[in-house]
């Protein structure tokens, strides 16, 4: 045996080069291979060594010759296998799959020939086969973690990524330790649209490759849908510090710093990723929502019209000119903005509206409409004013949420039969509805311009209505609140200061407890907790909490406050629609119905809310994080409130 250094020395062989070649030392294989063809050219294993030392380099061309001059020397399947993925990556898919199957009929039991002539087929777009290819070489190796991934991408690649995720489990389970598997495990989460359940998965990679900056992106925008935003912000700075060209981190990053308030940073990073993809549409509108957020809106409003006109997918478009369209609802341009406002129907979820047409707002000559809610419950509670006009040209089925059903069969119309609330499992079909659309649609089908006028939707408080017997004040029309003092008694306050934490950027409309303190100070006051799950912590003075309900027994005790204080969630609404006094405090570049475009100057220098009369705004004055951006607003609340106790 050769001495090197008086110590011995292996000597060379295919093995071992190819064993480098697995680690990524081509050079030293290809080295160790001319070796041992200079000592034996009728080697056919070094020769077929060769050819996949140059099919690691990206020879394909020179891969084929040498795999052909293997096969000259000694016809083995997997020289076969070598040759059939050569000729592929050369586009010479006949000849390819030729030698294929030569290796699947010389070597059946090897995997390997399966998986050649399954990558052909797909190549020639035989699906059905390939996949029948792949599936023989899982049953040769059902242990193997790598058939199973092999065979979960295939399956992604052609749209079934819900079997394809289903496949990767099972590599999981088989390799546990296989980061590779996470990896893609992830990853195909990520596709089916369950990217908080990727976290875990991108958290093994991020951990094993804690200098990867792809590792620390997809980890990031996990935690990002997850909610974890502050994590998510320090792991996607750490990526973008070590690739800053990456368009997809520098926009979640932006999208983080949006949902936690820091909109100048956010424009910052969302302005980079346009620079870095200057024509994507999706990256495109999202700058132009923070711009539009930050109240540069004339820059917003030509980002989404260019968008509009580009060769982008439909759903980008579609996502461009719903964000005009509240834009310019924001600023009272409301003909052109319920129109653009529509293409919301093309990023949400497909409503169960059983088939009917869409209605065209049309009268119908008393044929019956499916009049249906979307999205939040405070949307639905904002338009349900637009059922009074929608009566006058057609016949009106009502269908809205379950949390909403009791208080809407307490609305003036449907107690008097002039609207029908669709009863429980009951069909628009089988109620003889001829067409239907969405509360939010009515404005553009009913060609309604402005806003429809606050209108007194439901009974007054009595043995009817909205009392619960228990309240003290009837419900009245809009005022300032002031109104309802008719005696010494405290003032009754409602309070709410968070909305749904699932919504991406609640953090920007919703505040801490804490934040409320100023309150305290305010005497002659009792306060009402109108917040779901509040159990009596967390603030400095005593609130009473929420009875268990649905939303009628909330308006119930909403009838019996001389005012609301509340974050711009269904309670702003609920007590908006009810006529009652409510204080909102509103986040910077807060939501279009509280903008410009929705208020009217009164004589007094005042303003009022087109959409409910009796609101009064408490705005941020500039944007940020946590807390501080709402010290100002609750401190002018607290002032209000001590005015309005003296009167």
């Amino acid at each position: 045996m050769p001495q090197k250094n008086g110590m011995a020395t292996q000597e060379p062989s295919v093995e071992q080069a190819l064993a480098l070649l697995s680690v990524g030392d081509a050079e030293r294989a290809a080295t160790m291979l001319r070796v041992l063809l200079r000592e034996d050219a009728s080697d056919a294993e070094a020769w077929h060594a060769m050819a996949c030392v140059a099919r690691a380099g990206g020879d394909a061309q020179s891969a084929i010759a040498l795999a052909g001059r293997a096969i000259g020397l000694r016809p083995e399947g997997h020289f076969h296998i070598t040759l059939a993925h050569a000729l592929l990556e050369q586009g010479h898919a006949e000849p390819a799959r030729a030698a294929a199957n030569v290796a699947v009929m010389t070597t059946p039991r090897d995997p390997r020939a399966h998986e050649a002539m399954a990558a052909i087929l797909e190549a020639e777009n035989r699906v059905k086969e390939a996949e029948v290819a792949l599936r023989t070489a899982l049953r040769l190796r059902p242990l193997d973690c790598e058939k199973h991934l092999s065979l979960a991408a295939f399956l992604a690649r052609h749209g079934r990524v819900a079997e394809a995720v289903q496949t990767s489990e099972k590599a999981l389970r088989l390799a546990p330790e296989n980061v590779f598997a996470h990896n893609q495990h992830a990853v195909l989460l990520e596709r089916a649209g369950r990217m908080r359940e990727a976290e875990p998965f991108f958290a093994v990679v991020a951990t094993a490759f804690p200098q990867d900056a792809v590792a620390l992106a997809n980890y990031g925008a996990a935690l990002f849908a997850k909610g974890d935003f502050e994590e998510a912000r320090s792991l996607l700075q750490d990526s973008a510090r070590r690739a800053p060209d990456a368009p997809e981190t520098r926009t979640n990053l932006g999208l983080v710093q949006m949902a936690l308030g820091a909109l100048d940073e956010a424009e910052q990073e969302l302005g980079a990723a346009l620079a870095l993809r200057k024509h994507d549409a999706r990256l495109a509108v999202n700058y132009g929502t923070v711009l539009s957020d930050l109240g540069r809106r004339d820059e917003a409003e030509a980002l989404f019209r260019q968008v509009e006109s580009w060769e982008a997918s439909e759903q980008d478009r579609a996502r461009a000119r719903f964000n005009l369209g509240t834009l310019l609802l924001a600023e009272d341009r409301f003909h052109e903005g319920w129109q653009a406002f529509e293409a919301r129907q093309s990023l949400l979820p497909a409503c169960h509206t059983e088939e009917l047409p869409q209605w065209d707002g049309a009268p119908t000559g008393g044929a019956p409409v499916l009049l249906y809610a979307e999205q939040g419950l405070g949307d639905t509670l904002q338009f349900l004013r637009y059922v009074e006009p929608a009566v006058e040209r057609a016949s009106i089925l009502l269908a809205v949420p379950e949390g909403l059903r009791s208080l809407v069969a307490q609305m003036e119309s449907v107690q008097a039969g002039r609207v029908t609330l669709l009863a429980r499992g009951q069909t628009a079909r089988s109620a003889g509805a001829v067409a239907c659309c969405s509360l939010l649609s009515l404005p553009a089908r009913l060609g309604l311009d402005a806003p429809y006028p606050w209108v007194q939707l439901f009974k007054k408080a009595g043995a009817d209505g909205l009392s619960d017997g228990h309240v003290r004040v009837s419900l009245r029309g809009p005022g300032d609140g002031a109104a309802l003092r008719s005696d010494t008694k405290p003032l009754r306050v409602g309070l709410c200061w968070a909305g749904n934490p699932s919504y991406r950027f609640d953090r920007r409309r919703s505040m801490a407890p804490a934040c409320l303190a100023p309150l305290a100070d305010v005497p002659g006051v009792v306060f009402q907790s109108l917040q779901r799950g509040y159990t009596g912590e967390d603030l400095r003075f005593s609130v009473a909490p929420l009875p268990e309900g649905d939303m009628l027994s909330t308006a119930r005790l909403v009838a019996g406050l001389d005012v609301v204080i509340t974050v711009d969630t269904v309670i702003a609404h609920l007590a908006g629609v009810l006529g009652k006094p409510v204080w909102l405090l509103n986040r910077f570049g807060g939501d279009w119905r509280w903008a410009e475009g929705s208020t009217r100057a009164l004589p007094d220098g005042g303003a009022e809310n087109l959409w409910y009369p009796s609101l009064r705004l408490f705005s941020q004055p500039a944007p940020g994080e946590g807390n501080a951006p709402w010290e100002k607003p609750v401190k002018a609340v607290a002032e209000a409130l001590h005015k309005l106790v003296k009167m």
